[in-house]
């Protein structure tokens, strides 16, 4: 049986911190965001006040040092994010009236799967494009771009900053992240929507699973059956729905020989279900497919014409 095989007993859980340092574009100079699996956790930009203050959920006293921390790692980011903006803006040229128009961005995540493993990562870019990233094991930083060595330079020069960043990484995103899955935003779950849609062309059928409907947006998707072909290598793009929720799409190719043959499952696992949803699809051969299909339009019509015979004779004695 499917569900003995494949279960999703636990959820990837992701706490994401994006930042970004930019001129003109309409943005204030600074904005970061920090999410728990699409989840705004924290805010804040440099045209505010003040920062957003700690929730009254996260009311313990290591979740209480863990806000104070956020506060602090923002102000640093802001700093850091202007010394990155004006070093890639002088390595690239575009001092003066061409630094009004320039964006540095910068993505720190750490990710905690059902597995048990977990994987982190800070990756920053400029102009849309990869400057730096930071090897959290080696405590050194990779230069994308020749522009990028001047500051790869600059911060590996303070060890105790390096330090600093790869325990972030290394324990303190992880302890973050065990107490922000608390907020209850993030524990709210949908259960997706599943159909199966099929499309027939020459040789073949396209089959493809539709998921619709659920929250939050992390969803496997699994095909299950002899001689499948996925489509587009397989890739699959995870999208939101007007409601808050997502939907995405699995499809595959069964060879014309195979229809009727077998039967084709598509496995389903999220973290609103304790284990997961599977539909199954047998399909049919296309001729027996068709005599049927002519079968039903010739009922079909033979009805309609007999309705209509019969109304207008109805029609007519009324009349007479």
């Amino acid at each position: 049986m499917v569900s003995s095989v494949i279960s999703f007993a636990d959820f990837q859980y992701d706490h994401c911190i994006h930042w970004i340092y930019s001129k003109g574009f309409g943005l204030p100079e600074f904005t970061e965001r920090r999410v728990l699996n699409d989840v705004t956790i924290f805010y804040h930009d440099s045209s505010l006040r003040s920062k957003m203050p700690c929730p009254d959920w996260l009311n313990s006293t290591a979740g209480k040092e863990h806000w104070s921390s956020i506060h602090f790692w923002s102000d640093n980011n802001k700093l850091l994010g202007n010394l990155a903006f004006q070093s890639a803006t002088q390595q690239f040229n575009l001092t003066g009236s061409l630094s009004d128009q320039n964006i540095y961005q910068a993505s720190g995540c750490c990710s905690l799967y059902p597995n048990g493993t977990y994987r982190a990562f800070l990756n920053s870019a400029f102009n849309g494009k990869d400057f730096l990233s930071f090897n959290i094991n080696r405590k050194t930083i990779v230069a994308a771009v020749p522009q990028a060595v001047l500051f790869k330079n600059l911060k590996e020069g303070n060890l105790l900053d390096m330090d600093k960043a790869a325990i972030y990484y290394q324990n303190t995103c992880l302890e973050r992240l065990n107490i922000l899955k608390q907020a209850p935003e993030v524990l709210i779950r949908k259960v997706p929507e599943v159909r199966i849609i099929e499309q027939q062309k020459a040789g073949s059928i396209t089959v493809t699973c539709h998921v619709t409907g659920f929250y939050p947006r992390v969803v496997q998707v699994v095909w299950l059956g002899p001689d499948l072909q996925p489509v587009d290598e397989g890739v699959t793009d995870v999208l939101p729905n007007e409601d808050g929720t997502y939907q995405t799409r699995k499809s595959v190719i069964v060879p014309e020989e195979d229809v009727g043959e077998h039967t084709y499952s598509c496995v389903v696992l999220h973290s609103s279900v304790p284990d997961n949803i599977t539909r199954v699809w047998g399909g049919e051969k296309a001729g027996g497919m068709a005599v049927w299909i002519s079968l039903v339009c010739i009922c079909l019509l033979a009805a309609g014409i007999g309705l209509v015979m019969w109304w207008r004779c109805r029609t007519r004695d009324a009349v007479i």
